[in-house]
């Protein structure tokens, strides 16, 4: 039987800054921010910010189509689905981590992410010390959008496919894969790039660059940034099956570079469940440091108990039914045997509810 180890949950007060960073609050109104006209050229973070809906300090086009009612539309929609929605949680999520999670595994450098798409706001809210962020997904990566010279109608259409791409990540916490594949493809904004920019920019955090890089034969892309108060950070976003058709040796090698590395998976469609992905759970297994995940992840009967200290938290009973035949009864038995583990504050995965949620950390032992 494994050994489950519980950690009383730490309730701590905030005692934060009178005015918290953009981003970084449960405030219900954001500050109020003019679209004042600009001069000169766009950068890297001017570009994440006009993804994001917000006000950019240099790029004259980008400044120009600012100004109209469109984009004002496009602005207004993106910042309420920040505070109503994925500010509250992914605040939440910070919040649990530092009081729960930090102490249980300590502060990560390095996150690995398999089949997490684009899904940077949960990355950093749940991991939020952690320095280099991988994610893994199918979509294409994309680049930097080159705005200055495009055509305004385009570029607000592809906005509003943006807008649509990152709807369900805002409001529920993850994203539909079909959906991003219709919003995403063709037009200025292609690939997940401007969905990675603009959920920068909704932190408030600063893009110092982009580019695209190699992963072992893949196209990926690779983000530096800066969170508010914190150090320079890099998030790599990899296009590549993670299937055992696609999860080669040389992808498996490029991986090892992250050994010893925290793993991370939500709403992963349980497909380590099946042989057909038993590549990436197993190199997951053999090479992470701990590993957080909802019940989508790793099969809980691969944790064998002589290897890793198991910590549940919220609970536990069946997936959504589309999921049905995944049911774990060990986990479910696991979960009895302890009562339920302590509650969580925020949904995770296909549990929107934070009552309906799950979370289990796995250390190496």
């Amino acid at each position: 039987m494994k050994r489950l180890v519980l950690l009383p949950v730490l309730l701590l007060a905030a005692c934060g800054p009178s005015k918290p960073p953009r981003g970084q609050t449960l405030t219900a109104e954001p500050v109020r921010e003019e679209f004042t006209p600009v001069d000169g050229q766009a950068t890297a973070d001017d570009i994440a910010r006009f993804l994001a809906g917000r006000p950019v300090r240099h790029g004259a086009a980008l400044s120009q189509m600012q100004q109209t009612g469109n984009y004002r539309s496009h602005a207004e929609e993106m910042a309420t689905k920040w505070r109503v929605f994925a500010s509250k949680r992914t605040a939440r999520q910070r919040e649990w981590s530092n009081s729960t999670m930090a102490p249980i595994i300590g502060n990560p450098r390095t996150l690995l992410y398999p089949f997490g798409g684009p899904d940077l706001l949960y990355a950093t809210a749940l991991f939020p010390q952690a320095s280099n962020y991988v994610l893994l997904g199918l979509e294409p990566p994309g680049g930097l959008p080159n705005l200055d010279n495009a055509d305004p109608d385009a570029v607000m259409s592809s906005l509003g496919r943006l807008n649509t791409a990152m709807d369900a990540q805002l409001k529920t916490g993850y994203f539909i894969t079909k959906d991003m594949k219709n919003d995403l493809s063709g037009g200025p904004l292609p690939g997940v790039t401007p969905i990675l920019l603009a959920s920068l920019s909704l932190m408030d955090a600063t893009v110092e660059n982009v580019q695209g890089v190699n992963a072992a034969g893949r196209s990926a892309v690779e983000i530096q940034f800066r969170l508010p108060g914190g150090g320079s950070r890099r998030a790599t976003y990899v296009a590549g099956d993670v299937s055992n058709g696609g999860f080669n040796s040389s992808y498996r090698g490029w991986l090892s570079s992250y050994s010893g590395c925290v793993g991370y998976f939500k709403a992963a469609s349980y497909l380590m469940h099946d042989s057909g992905f038993s590549g990436i759970r197993d190199w997951m297994l053999s090479n992470c440091h701990a590993v957080v995940q909802d019940d989508s992840g790793i099969p809980y009967r691969y944790y064998d108990s002589s290897k890793w200290d198991i910590h549940l938290f919220g609970n536990y009973d069946a997936p959504i039914e589309l999921f049905a035949k995944h049911s774990q009864a060990d986990l479910r038995a696991a979960y009895n045997a302890i009562g339920g583990g302590p509650a969580l504050s925020f949904g995770s995965g296909y549990a929107m509810r934070p009552g309906d949620a799950n979370l289990m950390i796995a250390v190496r032992k």
